[in-house]
């Protein structure tokens, strides 16, 4: 009886051994799973830090594809910061490009010419302009699928300018073609598109441009432009508010002599610099402006008091009757104020080849220390 007793707490041992074994080898792998779990949560940490691809590289761009029609929200683009607005009535606007406003409901920390990268949420278009909602992005590179209007020029210099032709293969030569011919086709468009801007044209290139208020509170905008063409180009400037209602409309036109300079002068009732601009010009017939180009040049001009004395020579037979002076008064490289007039009212004694006569202008309140003369037929 005893034995069979001690077979029977043998027995039970035994069980108990191995239930003990069981249990210990449930416990490591657990362990390991453990183990595998927290791996895996820190590869997925890991991927999350991953560097972000940027759709399109820089404003231009950018707003090119949008002005096509494709649906770029959820997408990931670079800008330079143009000027800041955090009081617009849409938010902290931020502008870039031409029409591009980026809007966010808290203060983004962007200053103007800050290089920002950021993926859009919705995008809505307001009498054309663009009004971008976003959320900053880190970690963004440029990959080889970035669109930019640059980015073309710069593959073909560095193919150009990266390898000597004694050390380039002809396996090389082909792949470089084929790369030249790939990333210099999509630029194509965008530069005859920029041809046809308000900005670029075939008739002229904005070159200096000037903002300010004048006494009585009204906003005049000034578009120095250098001439393409003898040709009369009418245009007109729209400003929309953040609600996207027109504030503001001002139109000017001017006849263009090739290679000289000329002006649009647009005036607005009060402060638009909030305002989004949309742009417009376009050529027309000289009609009735058909005089010789270059018909008066400007001898000299000196100021006693408010009163500035401007002494002009005729240098052609005869006068068109609608020939006009313009005038831009700098201070500094700054534009100030302008002046315009025709010359057979202020200068009525300007009747022949090399006569000479004197304009009298009030120049009250005008802060200046050179002015630039333009003739208009």
């Amino acid at each position: 009886m005893n034995k069979l007793n001690n077979i029977k707490r043998g027995l039970f041992a035994l069980v108990m051994c191995l239930s003990l074994t069981l249990c210990g080898c449930g416990s490591k792998e657990q362990t390991e799973d453990a183990g595998t779990s927290s791996a895996e949560t820190q590869q997925s940490e890991d991927v999350s830090a991953e560097e972000v691809m940027i759709d399109y590289g820089d404003a231009e761009s950018f707003e090119a594809a949008l002005n096509e029609g494709k649906n770029l929200e959820g997408k990931v683009v670079r800008f330079i910061a143009g000027e800041f607005h955090p009081q617009s009535k849409l938010g902290y606007n931020v502008w870039a490009g031409e029409h591009l406003n980026f809007v966010s409901s808290r203060n983004p920390d962007i200053q103007e010419g800050d290089t920002v990268t950021v993926k859009t949420t919705t995008i809505e278009n307001m009498a054309g302009s663009w009004v971008i909602n976003y959320e900053k992005v880190e970690n963004a590179v440029v990959g080889e699928d970035t669109i930019t209007y640059s980015k073309p020029k710069e593959t073909t210099a560095a193919t150009t300018t990266a390898k000597p032709k004694t050390t380039t293969t002809a396996t090389t030569t082909a792949e470089e073609e084929k790369t030249e011919a790939e990333t210099s086709a999509p630029n194509e468009p965008a530069e005859e598109k920029a041809e046809n801007t308000y900005e670029h044209n075939e008739y002229y290139d904005i070159v200096e441009t000037s903002s300010f208020q004048n006494s009585i509170g009204t906003t005049i905008v000034i578009h120095k432009v250098l001439a393409k063409k003898d040709v009369s180009v009418s245009a007109t400037l729209l400003a929309y508010g953040s609600d996207g209602n027109v504030i503001g409309k001002s139109s000017d036109d001017i006849v263009l002599t090739a290679g000289q300079n000329n002006f649009f002068r647009y005036s607005f009732e009060g402060d638009i610099s909030s305002a989004s601009i949309q742009a417009n010009a376009q050529a027309k017939k000289d009609s009735f402006m058909t005089g010789e180009r270059n018909g008066v040049e400007m001898v000299q001009y000196n100021q006693t008091d408010d009163d500035l004395y401007i002494t002009f020579k005729q240098n052609v037979d005869e006068l068109d009757y609608f020939a006009k002076f313009k005038l831009l008064f700098y201070k500094g490289d700054k534009i100030v104020d302008t002046e315009d007039g025709y010359f057979n009212i202020y200068a009525e004694n300007l009747n022949g080849n090399g006569a000479t006569d004197v304009a009298k202008i009030w120049a009250y309140g005008i802060d200046y220390d050179r002015i630039e003369y333009i003739f208009e037929p």
